[in-house]
C-alpha cells in the first residue's frame, strides 16, 4: 500500500484546556482518506470489499459536506 503524505495541522488550545484544529484541515482530511480507500479497495490483494468501501466513502465525504456548510453557516452570522 502507499505511504499516506503527512500533514502538518496546527494544534490550538482552547480557553478550557480542550485541543481544536482548524476545521478546513479537518475537512481537508476528510476529503483526501475516501480516495485513499477506494484505491486500495480496487487492488486485488487489499482484502477490502470496493462495495462497502464505496459506502464508507461516501459517508466520510457527506460529514465533511456537513462540516462546511456549518463552517460557512457560522461564518455567514458572524458577519
Amino acid at each position: 500500500m502507499d505511504i499516506v503524505g503527512r500533514l502538518n495541522v496546527p494544534v490550538i488550545c482552547g480557553e478550557s484546556g480542550g485541543l481544536a484544529i482548524p476545521a478546513f484541515q479537518v475537512v481537508e482530511l476528510l476529503r483526501a482518506l475516501p480516495g485513499e480507500w477506494e484505491e486500495w479497495a480496487g487492488r486485488d490483494d487489499s482484502g477490502l470489499d470496493p462495495e462497502t468501501t464505496s459506502a464508507l466513502a461516501d459517508l466520510v465525504r457527506q460529514l465533511a459536506d456537513q462540516i462546511d456548510l456549518a463552517c460557512i453557516e457560522i461564518a455567514s452570522e458572524v458577519e
